[in-house]
């Protein structure tokens, strides 16, 4: 497991519990509601790096796994793609996303789902495109996700990603494309390159990668953020987004 990813996941987990109340934010030039419960605010960032950057030309079809707050789901739609899929274990994520391509006019090409990754999809349904911000911090296979917020950060020794990889693959379109929310620092790498070859996947390839340098004081005082800093004293975050190739 990667110890500097589980340090960050559980302090923002924790801080994510204390604040997480309805409210609006900022993202991608529109304002988004986020239901409590949901992950949202500060912590999409990432996401809409992610959604501005897949590929949606041509695409006639996406789902959206683990939708939140619908943020690439919705901008799919705006992108044009006429059948958007968004699921989500969370009840409140649903709902979140559901009012938000109300809000930015989509509703009508949004279809917002609870599921258990791929358990309400219709058994023959295939997606040309198909993403997921992934819960890349890895935690002990024994540990219980204690509310559906911990859905959003953490996967127990990775089994959704392996349940997850090995559905999705089979559920593209002969030209479809697979697409995953990473982060090198704070995933498990080495376990998630196992789980891609193990669902008969080629390989991942990095599609889009923002990174950054903080000094260990900013992200906290755990011992574990200077144990990860570089030579100049600093730790380097990123935020990737890979593409499974088949």
């Amino acid at each position: 497991m990667n110890r500097l990813g589980l340090t960050m996941g559980q302090e923002a987990y924790e801080h994510a519990l204390r604040t997480n109340d309805t409210q609006e934010f900022d993202l991608l030039d529109k304002k988004w509601i986020q239901l409590s419960g949901v992950l949202g605010g500060d912590y999409n960032y990432a996401t809409g790096l992610f959604a501005s950057s897949l590929p949606y030309d041509g695409v006639q079809s996406m789902l959206e796994m683990g939708c939140g707050c619908g943020v690439a789901s919705v901008v799919a739609a705006l992108a044009g793609v006429p059948r958007v899929t968004a699921l989500d274990i969370n009840p409140a994520a649903v709902r979140t996303t559901q009012l938000n391509a109300e809000r930015h006019g989509v509703a009508d090409r949004v279809t917002a789902l609870v599921s258990d990754l791929f358990s309400v999809v219709d058994e023959d349904a295939t997606y040309d495109l198909i993403f997921w911000n992934s819960p890349f911090i890895q935690v002990p296979p024994d540990r219980t996700l204690d509310s559906d917020l911990a859905y959003h950060f953490f996967d127990p020794g990775y089994a959704m990603h392996e349940r997850f990889c090995r559905e999705a693959r089979r559920r593209l379109t002969p030209a479809g494309r697979l697409f995953l929310g990473f982060s090198f620092a704070m995933g498990s790498s080495d376990r998630l390159r196992q789980v891609v070859s193990e669902a008969g996947f080629g390989g991942v390839r990095v599609h889009v990668q923002e990174s950054f340098s903080v000094t260990p004081e900013e992200l906290g005082t755990s011992p574990v953020y200077g144990e990860h800093a570089d030579d100049d004293a600093r730790v380097r975050i990123d935020f990737t987004l890979l593409e499974l190739t088949r």
